[in-house]
């Protein structure tokens, strides 16, 4: 090999230990850029860093060294061994957050809803703390056009950490009378849907849309972020305890809703009404015990 070769090899070799030199002092990088690409929605930030501080690295190897002492040695292993704790920190946030790295999140997420027959958004969220079996519809779609349009609505962008609520509403797929996708929308901008680890967020675009249809045909806002049979459920039982108490205070006849209203005002508090729109009734028993109803289907 000429003097010449063996120089360009030196200093080959020396820009690819700076570049594992920058990646071994920046090795606490890819922490905070995991942090900003979840605030601004871009999964590849940690990457792009590490690319950057590469290269600048590389760009300025150092200068070389005659000789090598003990240390010297032991300095350039840390530096080797540090490079390669980024870089594996790096392709395992990515392949968890963009789902093997991006390329495979939204076409298996289509596949599993393509020949899906009937969609149902529940009055309800995910499998945790939930029973989709038991939850209120708020819209069940099953014409096929419209199956197709909600499906194109859902467009994947990425992958993050898993917040601790269950989500509203639920959203599931069924086909041929058997739930094969279950799913909830996590604060507007991801779905959880199970099998998959963690939210699948959506593209801003998508978030978007899937929030505007949600809102025009379901009447749920992001805010709305509480299954809405159980804030019925709570309502009837304050209407139910008013009308209990005015019961056995001794008056002349069983109070009414018209009767409770006006109770309400006096008393300074608002009249509970179903979130999802239901009318109420009030029936009393033999015993003369109060019982309110909604109209909603399930809002029991």
């Amino acid at each position: 090999m000429s003097e010449s070769m063996k120089g360009n090899v030196r200093r080959g070799a020396r820009r690819w230990y700076g570049a594992a030199r920058g990646l071994a002092l920046s090795f606490w990088m890819p922490f905070v850029c995991m942090a900003l690409s979840q605030a601004i929605s871009f999964p590849y930030l940690p990457l792009v860093a590490a690319i950057v501080v590469a290269l600048v690295g590389a760009w300025v190897p150092g200068r070389p060294h005659a000789g090598k002492s003990a240390w010297r040695i032991v300095r350039e292993l840390l530096a080797w061994l540090f490079a390669a704790v980024h870089f594996a920190v790096v392709v395992l946030w990515l392949y968890f957050a963009t789902g093997a790295f991006g390329f495979g999140t939204n076409p298996v997420f289509q596949a599993s809803v393509k020949d899906a027959d009937r969609i149902v958004v529940r009055d309800g969220g995910g499998l945790c703390h939930s029973d989709p079996d038991k939850e209120p519809s708020l819209l069940e779609i099953t014409n096929k056009a419209e199956i197709a349009a909600f499906n194109e609505m859902i467009e994947f962008s990425g992958r993050k950490m898993q917040c601790k609520c269950c989500g509203y509403p639920g959203i599931d797929w069924w086909r041929d009378g058997r739930r094969v996708v279950v799913s909830a929308l996590h604060h507007g901008y991801a779905l959880r849907v199970e099998g998959y680890v963690g939210d699948l967020r959506l593209s801003v675009e998508s978030s978007r849309r899937l929030q505007k249809w949600l809102e025009e045909n379901c009447g749920v806002t992001e805010g709305n972020g509480c299954p809405r049979y159980q804030d019925c459920r709570y309502g009837r039982d304050i209407i139910e305890a008013v009308a209990q108490n005015l019961v056995t205070t001794g008056v002349e006849r069983k109070p009414t809703l018209s009767d409770l209203r006006r109770e309400f005002k006096k008393i300074g508090g608002k009249f509970p009404s179903c979130p999802a729109g239901g009318k109420y009734s009030l029936t009393y028993g033999e015993d003369g015990t109060p019982t309110v109803k909604c109209s909603v289907p399930r809002h029991d």
